[in-house]
């Protein structure tokens, strides 16, 4: 509805004005009708009518002075003269004043109609205009926000340096690194932190829970109120959220992310959920961390029934993560590597207790939660035992360091044997039970199966193909090819040329 102040010095005028026309029918209502011009000065400050229609001959102060004075303050308001004089000094005067129509009196109702209806129009296109300067006044802010958060999030995964002019000027920051069990606590944090007055916030998402929040003030006093009521609603024994805070400083927003994260990675190995600021206490570099346990490694301790090797290594790497303070996702990972070698060697009616411990692994807040985990792994294929059998393990394993090494002329049985942590004579025995052949015949296989390759496929010489799958001379490779094809290497290559034609 279009607001309408009624101005007119005789007061049957202005009852005839509201009775003239449906108002409302035609999106119009009445907020105010004044007999003289102070009044209606009270009401036009009052309401913000959007249009004015006016008596252009009052007492005291006329119709034109009135229509100045409202222009001097509004120039947007639509302004309908009404008068008994069409002398066209009035009319000058008026256009002067930008007004929106000059009725004579009496009014004729089609002729006001008219002239409301056009009026209406302008209305709704200068709000049209309105709406979508606003619109994009809105646009420009979110875009310029969202800049900044891909800024902030770059900032804090150390993938950038660079810092808009917007983040880098007068003002306190903090930065605070949340972890939380339920995703949607956020929600609420969220809530909290912005109903603190006079504080800016940034909350990003960086994976797995965790959360980074970054807030700035130019009073210090305000970060302060957020972080304690982070401190004293969230980060307790019974709630949710693990936090990591670095202190308050100016202008110092990387050194802040890196203290905010290594305040929550020393969280992580604490049997406590409590809230630190503390996050300079783990700058400094750290021993170089041992090397996790590699996959073909933890595959033949528990092949060869050492599974306690396993969890001595274990042990030991995990200590020195703790030690360290090593970032939560670097322990999460390993974990979960192991799970998937684990859940490689168990039955395979097993396969639905790892995909548990692996959604398991995701969640944790605790470090002795990763250890537990890991150990629940182990112990499902120690009770269970496993699909192949350790034999089977054995071979496999054996079969896949041949392929990828038996082509090198240093290749050799006593290097597989100690590859696998096995002796040559256990080795070359369980190989013979299980498969029938010897470990290497196998060897032998390997390398013939690839020189028919090169024989069919390249131009290389004799003396090449040998180099290649490791024999160290034409001699003894034609003879190892004659024995086991039962032609020689030129004689293959002619027929597989004749075939070919």
């Amino acid at each position: 509805m279009k607001k309408v102040l009624l101005v007119d010095d005789e007061s049957y005028m202005l009852d005839l004005l509201k009775q003239l026309i449906p108002w409302e029918f035609y999106g119009f209502s009445i907020v105010g009708a004044a007999e003289n011009a102070t009044e209606a000065m009270k009401v036009f400050h009052r309401e913000s009518p959007d249009v004015i229609i006016t008596d252009i001959c009052m007492e005291n102060i006329s119709g034109i002075e009135f229509i100045t004075r409202i222009r001097m303050q509004d120039t947007a308001v639509k302004v309908i003269i009404i008068s008994a004089y069409d002398k066209f000094e009035y009319a000058q005067r008026a256009l002067k004043l930008n007004v929106n129509g000059y009725l004579l009196k009496p009014i004729n109702r089609e002729e006001l109609l008219n002239t409301l209806i056009e009026v209406q129009k302008e209305l709704d296109s200068r709000e049209g205009y309105q709406d979508r300067i606003q619109y994009l006044q809105e646009s420009l802010a979110q875009l310029k926000r969202k800049y900044l958060e891909e800024q902030l999030l770059r900032l804090y995964r150390d993938e950038t340096d660079f810092l808009p002019e917007e983040i880098t000027g007068e003002g306190f920051w903090c930065v605070v690194s949340l972890q939380t069990i339920v995703r949607s606590e956020i929600v609420f944090i969220e809530q909290d932190i912005r109903s603190v007055q006079g504080l800016e916030s940034y909350i990003l998402f960086v994976g797995d829970g965790l959360f980074a929040v970054f807030l700035c003030s130019g009073d210090e006093g305000k970060l302060e109120e957020c972080l304690d009521r982070i401190r004293n609603k969230y980060c307790k024994e019974e709630k949710t959220v693990l936090c990591g805070a670095s202190r308050r400083a100016k202008n110092e927003l990387t050194v802040l992310c890196q203290n905010s994260k290594k305040a929550l990675h020393g969280l992580f190995y604490q049997e406590g959920i409590f809230f630190s600021d503390r996050g300079e206490v783990f700058r400094g570099q750290c021993a170089k961390q041992a090397e996790p346990i590699s996959r073909e490694q933890f595959m033949l301790w528990i092949v060869a029934g050492e599974p306690q090797k396993c969890r001595d290594y274990f042990a030991h790497w995990m200590d020195e993560c703790r030690k360290r303070k090593a970032e939560r996702e670097t322990v999460i990972r390993e974990v979960r590597h192991c799970l998937e070698w684990m859940k490689e060697i168990a039955r395979q009616d097993m396969a639905e207790e790892f995909e548990l411990l692996g959604q398991k692994i995701s969640d944790i807040l605790r470090f002795s939660e990763a250890v537990q985990i890991w150990e629940e792994g182990l112990q499902l294929v120690e009770i269970h035992g496993m699909q192949q059998g350790r034999a089977g393990i054995v071979i496999s394993r054996a079969q896949e360091y041949v392929k990828g090494h038996c082509c090198q002329e240093e290749f050799s049985i006593e290097q597989l044997a100690e590859f696998l942590h096995l002796s040559k004579s256990y080795l070359s025995k369980i190989y013979k039970n299980e498969t029938g052949e010897s470990i290497w015949n196998f060897v032998m296989r390997v390398r013939i199966t690839k020189a028919k390759e090169l024989l069919v496929g390249t131009d290389y010489t004799n003396y090449a193909i040998a180099r290649a799958i490791g024999y160290s001379s034409e001699y003894h490779f034609s003879r190892a090819f004659s024995k086991m094809v039962g032609v020689s290497p030129s004689a293959y290559k002619k027929m597989y040329m004749r075939l070919e034609e």
